[in-house]
């Protein structure tokens, strides 16, 4: 029997209250320089505890896991933005695949709440070794890349190596997925590498990222579903439940629960990119906007599915990045999937073997004047 992502506590009523469970699945910490929106902050750890100290969306949930990775991996700074990090008293150091990743274990060794994904750097290295090497010096729970900041296309060669780290550690890989007018992170480049590495998880950060773009990721995403050619997950942020693709979630949930191969709502994740975008340094700050967010985003689950609402937004929120991150799941699926097709070529050799088996055991029992009539023929 499965357990619901529920909890119980008691309000200060003394009545018991029913708590979801949350897993943020895409968030940062480090210094970022936000050309598009002209600001700039170092966030910390710290910041993540005005969301995680109490209940979010009305007191019901609980953002119990939030996975980062270090901004400080990533060179993000355009020369624009420098004058601006100077004003606020900040310089920005870009640290090697090794010390921004030594960087991020320290960080949430002591936040328990935060779950490293290891930034990889394929622009700037010539294998995934420094990746090999820092596996070993603590818990990771995925690889994280940005084609688009490295200036590097998804679907060039340089990325296979890393896939193999991936793949024999089970780790997913979160893309930055930018379809608009972006040469180097479309959800196409990436599905041409998810391709070449079937068994990894690859995730559509950002669902294509734009109302533009969304219908892209979404393409992507069904078609390697329905093709059983990659395995591709998307995770929502960066679709602004204020505008007008707030259905995009519901409609993308919707496609996902009657593909060819049956209820692939497993394959959305919740996730913000705090401190970017939408929670970017206000946002951050105010839990009221991380709850809010939240909190639309179940209510139009709910009007949308009914009585299935509660389980799709136990998915979305939580029970698809706890198996895909967590429990790893999906490495399960792929290992009884390899099994059975094992098996089924294993039963077809030996179905051969025994037909040939059973043919020459008929010839030799042929009576010598069917032989020799055969001769004549």
């Amino acid at each position: 029997m499965k357990i619901q992502n529920i909890s119980m506590r008691t309000n200060n009523a003394g009545r018991v209250v029913f708590s979801g469970k949350i897993i943020d699945a895409h968030a940062h910490v480090g210094i970022f320089a936000d050309g598009l929106n002209n600001t700039c902050d170092k966030f910390e750890a710290s910041h993540f505890n005005r969301i995680t100290a109490n209940p979010v969306n009305d007191g019901h949930d609980t953002v119990e896991k939030i996975l980062v990775s270090n901004l400080n991996c990533i060179d993000n700074v355009s020369h624009d933005m420098e004058g601006k990090l100077k004003e606020k008293g900040l310089q920005k150091t870009f640290l090697n695949e090794i010390d921004g990743n030594r960087e991020i274990l320290n960080i949430t060794k002591s936040n328990p709440v935060l779950k490293p994904l290891a930034v990889c750097q394929p622009d700037k290295t010539q294998n995934a070794d420094n990746i090999r090497t820092i596996l070993k010096e603590g818990q990771f729970y995925g690889l994280k890349f940005h084609p688009l900041h490295m200036k590097l296309a998804a679907n060039d060669a340089k990325y296979d190596d890393y896939m193999k780290v991936a793949e024999q550690n089970n780790l997913p890989c979160l893309f930055h997925c930018d379809a608009a007018g972006c040469k180097y992170s479309s959800p196409e480049q990436i599905y041409e590498l998810a391709k070449r590495h079937p068994k990894v998880p690859v995730i559509l950060a950002h669902l294509g990222a734009g109302e533009d773009s969304h219908s892209r990721a979404v393409k992507v995403l069904l078609d390697s579903i329905n093709k059983g050619d990659a395995t591709i997950y998307a995770d929502i942020s960066w679709v602004d439940c204020n505008s007008s693709d707030k259905k995009v979630i519901t409609d993308t949930l919707k496609k996902l629960q009657h593909t060819e191969k049956g209820d692939m709502t497993s394959r959305l994740l919740f996730g913000t990119d705090a401190p970017i975008g939408r929670f970017g340094a206000e946002g951050l700050y105010d839990q009221n906007y991380y709850s809010e967010n939240i909190k639309q985003i179940k209510n139009s689950i709910k009007n949308e599915f009914g009585q299935d609402g509660e389980k799709i937004s136990n998915k979305l929120f939580y029970d698809n990045a706890q198996e895909l991150f967590f429990t790893q799941k999906f490495s399960q699926k792929t290992k009884k999937e390899l099994k059975t097709k094992h098996g089924i070529i294993i039963a077809a050799v030996l179905l051969a073997a025994a037909v040939l088996a059973n043919a020459l055991y008929k010839g030799l029992k042929k009576k010598p004047e069917e032989k020799n009539a055969s001769l004549v023929k």
